[in-house]
């Protein structure tokens, strides 16, 4: 009798951990509109700060997870005195059934999830910031530069800048998948 339930509830498993191929092929596809951000970046970047402007090298690297579904990117800043005064990291991902873009985003002891609107050339994507705010950024990319925008906007009042990075692209990575585990 064992046998019996153990044999019928082997198909079900079986097809429970089968790959969706459609949603894996349109999210592989999907994913193709930020390949334009893979490799490493640096450039300057600028954040309105409490203690004012502050000024900083920055650098990004992107590259790609699971066959290429999954789009990985690591911000980093680095202050005149080498210390990191910034360090993100994000996972952007495409629901192949709804049609929608998210980043995972994690940084400064904050995380979230939020939607994300992608286009050939950039992106946008906005958090929370309180009651009747919200911090909205935006980035695009003209060929040989990315630039990036942070607006905080509060309810009733007109955006305020406070972050703007502008990046040229140095160089390839094989980040993150250099290094993954092999079978032997």
């Amino acid at each position: 009798m064992a046998f019996t339930l153990l044999a019928l509830t082997l198909p079900a498993t079986a097809y429970a951990q089968a790959a969706d191929t459609a949603a894996l092929a349109a999210q592989g596809e999907a994913m193709h509109k930020l390949d334009w951000m893979h490799g490493k970046w640096r450039g300057e970047a600028r954040m309105q700060t409490p203690k004012g402007e502050l000024v900083v090298t920055h650098t990004e690297r992107v590259g790609t997870l699971l066959d290429g579904t999954i789009t990985l990117i690591e911000g980093k800043s680095f202050g005149a005195d080498g210390k990191v005064p910034f360090n993100a990291f994000a996972a952007v991902s495409y629901d192949a059934h709804a049609k929608t873009y998210a980043m995972a985003s994690y940084a400064g002891g904050r995380s979230g999830s939020f939607p994300l609107a992608v286009t050939d050339r950039g992106y946008a994507w906005e958090v929370p910031a309180g009651p009747s705010a919200k911090v909205q950024y935006k980035a695009s990319f003209d060929g040989t530069i990315w630039i990036e925008t942070g607006d905080f906007v509060a309810e009733g009042q007109p955006p305020r800048p406070f972050f703007k990075m502008t990046l040229k692209r140095v160089g390839d990575t094989d980040w993150p998948g250099a290094g993954s585990m092999t079978r032997d």
